[in-house]
């Protein structure tokens, strides 16, 4: 496991920057590569590994953030170039943010 593999956790809080903005979110799911399962020759979970291998993965998260009135999810990946989304276009993923703190004349 990777030192960045190890610093997300299922439960933190993150912020992510990138097309189309920002949002607060929770890591839903953190795992490298390796972690995750196969389901052997000729399925898309051997095709996702490869790939992944071939662009130096080394940690997928799921991240879900509220959107609307639901909660929607998304995946955000890491390699040496840093993150992107599925669509590999460029995030920023910082961990430690808190959200919906209620503001009261006693803070």
């Amino acid at each position: 496991m990777t030192d960045k593999a190890s610093y997300f956790v299922v439960g933190d809080t993150v912020l992510v920057s990138g097309p189309p903005g920002e949002v607060f979110g929770h890591v839903l799911e953190a795992a490298s590569p390796d972690e995750m399962p196969d389901l052997g020759p000729g399925s898309f979970s051997k095709e996702a590994k490869d790939v992944m291998r071939e662009m130096h993965v080394d940690l997928i998260l799921l991240i879900g953030h509220k959107h609307d009135d639901g909660e929607v999810c998304f995946f955000a990946v890491h390699n040496p170039d840093g993150w992107v989304d599925l669509h590999g276009q460029k995030l920023i993923v910082l961990k430690g943010y808190a959200v919906d703190l209620p503001i009261t004349t006693e803070n």
